[in-house]
């Protein structure tokens, strides 16, 4: 068959969208497929993951187009965010051109926030091909009328497209479900479906060069992998330090990704726990599994938000996360029914380091909650099983 994806973020953009989107490809690729990626020209300012070549993600036959765009940043009303604008380069004719003579089956439209995906819903109902739009994210903001303009956007102008394309909506957990059914879907056309990986691409990293870089002799260290955000903002991760360092007292906390919100930073030197605290920056997502294999112990999904990708790729390189995360966070599957968990049922300090501090102090388990989270990915979060997911969706 012959795939159209419109992906606003796609590698080498290091966001999780962007890694999802890329491995998406590669996959329906590896099956056999003609795909077209329609993405925005990368962020220059952004460090770059892998784009093609490399060994696992076969993305050499996956023909990619990159559409002009501008990125705009409003500060906080963009959490300081590059946002791409692609409407004017997506009107070009080169773009045009080669829509028309790709002639897809079917189409998958990543996120619902960005004009790019809008385009490839209003190209869905032109051309009358099949697709899905996928909601990474929920449509919320912290700050309450750039909230209530997001939910505007959603119900009045979203809605009225999805319905108009009568695309599918994938949603990854049950946060995005429950915000896509209040405002731009319904029950009838909506499915949830993790996000995915490739399996092993985390693994076999060289911890020791990222802790003679941070000059971390000895020791846990805490990995707190992904953007600094305010729906991941560290808040709840740095109010539990006091009680870690307590009895930890070497115990260093790796914060990597870009920082958009540096709240986490003026709250730890106020609770005195900030020599215990590296922010690294953004690195390139090919540093990332050397980063997991200098960790103890990821944790960076603590705000109950569900599972991001980053959390996904922790447990498949054999490293324990810790997060917070309900039983249903997929309305078909239980978390839990794997087993002993680094799953929490709060953001509260008490309960941050008493997970913490049991994997860190019981080795026995540590093993178990690294045996069962792989379990969990072999099983739920593989390349294979949600392309699958997908596929099930256009027959």
């Amino acid at each position: 068959m012959k795939v159209l994806v419109f992906a606003p973020f796609f590698p080498p953009d290091p966001t999780g969208s962007s890694v999802f989107a890329g491995q998406q490809a590669a996959e329906l690729s590896k099956r056999g497929h003609d795909v077209l990626v329609i993405t925005n020209q990368t962020d220059k300012k952004a460090p770059k993951a892998e784009e093609k070549g490399t060994q696992h993600t076969h993305l050499d036959a996956v023909e990619v187009k990159r559409v002009k765009s501008i990125r705009i940043n409003l500060g906080r009303v963009t959490w300081n965010y590059g946002i791409p604008v692609s409407v004017f380069g997506f009107l070009g004719l080169s773009v045009i051109k080669r829509l028309k003579k790709f002639q897809p089956d079917m189409m998958i439209i990543h996120s619902t926030l960005f004009d790019l995906s809008v385009l490839g819903l209003i190209w869905a109902r032109i051309t009358n091909t099949p697709a899905v739009i996928v909601s990474h994210t929920a449509l919320w903001h912290d700050n309450s009328v750039i909230n209530f303009c997001m939910k505007f956007y959603g119900r009045f102008f979203l809605r009225p497209f999805v319905k108009l394309s009568r695309a599918k909506v994938v949603c990854v957990d049950k946060w995005t479900l429950n915000n896509a059914l209040d405002t731009f879907s319904n029950e009838t056309n909506i499915s949830t479906i993790p996000v995915s990986i490739e399996l092993g691409t985390m693994r076999n990293g060289n911890g020791e060069k990222i802790r003679t870089r941070h000059e971390i002799s000895e020791g846990p260290v805490l990995l707190s992998l992904g953007h600094v955000i305010p729906l991941r903002d560290r808040i709840n991760l740095i109010n539990s330090l006091p009680l870690l360092v307590e009895k930890y007292p070497k115990l260093r906390v790796l914060v990597v990704g870009m920082l958009k919100e540096r709240e986490f930073l003026d709250l730890a030197e106020k609770l005195g726990v900030e020599k215990h605290v590296i922010a690294t920056g953004a690195v390139p997502h090919h540093e990332i599994k050397d980063y997991l294999a200098a960790a103890d112990i990821e944790l960076h999904d603590l705000n109950g938000l569900g599972l991001g990708i980053t959390s996904v790729e922790a447990m498949d390189a054999g490293v324990p996360i810790v997060a917070w995360a309900v039983d249903d966070n997929y309305p078909q599957f239980s978390l839990r029914s794997y087993g002993e968990s680094g799953f929490i049922n709060d953001g509260e300090p008490e309960t941050i380091a008493s997970k913490v501090d049991q994997i860190l102090s019981d080795a026995k388990f540590r093993s178990i909650v690294i045996t069962s989270q792989r379990k969990l990915v072999d099983e739920i979060y593989s390349s294979e099983s949600v392309t699958n997911q997908y596929l099930d969706l256009f027959v």
